[in-house]
């Protein structure tokens, strides 16, 4: 799918365009939260909510892809 495709299903109000962009934000902020945890010193925890982040990115992905988008 080319770029305008891609931004044309991003500018809907669809059902499709909110679980993108909700993957998208969980995907941010369990970045954000990690460098935090980190800032804090608690490695356990900051561990989990790196596995948590990358199974965010995966979903992620695997929505654009479901949406015939292309990949990060």
């Amino acid at each position: 799918m080319d770029q305008q495709n891609e931004k044309k299903i991003m500018a809907k109000k669809s059902p499709e365009q909110t679980v993108a962009n909700m993957a998208k934000f969980l995907q941010s902020h369990t970045l954000d939260l990690l460098g935090k945890l980190e800032g804090l010193g608690w490695d356990e925890v900051a561990n989990d909510c790196d596995e948590l982040n990358e199974l965010v990115g995966d979903l992620h992905q695997k929505i654009k892809k479901k949406l015939g988008l292309p990949p990060d």
